[in-house]
């Protein structure tokens, strides 16, 4: 199983709220406009695929990047999750 961060920058607010809805239906929302995906290649194609229904290819930016697991991350500030949910 690999695990991927997408980032996108999106230039129209209208188009950014949808693809924000396409896109935590399939990742786990980070940050803004960062989505972290543990998953098979099929399953990053199916929410890139998503996301380019709704994608401005000559305004907007997208990028899937194969990370390691994020049990090796370390993060500092304010969580992004419950504390009963872990990333393994």
């Amino acid at each position: 199983m690999a695990h991927y961060l997408i980032c996108y920058d999106i230039a129209n607010p209208k188009r950014l709220g949808r693809i924000h809805r396409r896109a935590v239906k399939h990742a786990i929302f980070v940050q803004y406009s960062v989505y972290y995906l543990q998953g098979d290649k099929a399953k990053l194609q199916a929410l890139l695929n998503e996301i380019d229904e709704e994608l401005n290819p000559t305004e907007d930016d997208v990028r899937a990047y194969t990370i390691p697991s994020l049990a090796d991350a370390y993060q500092m500030g304010r969580s992004w999750l419950p504390d009963d949910i872990k990333l393994i």
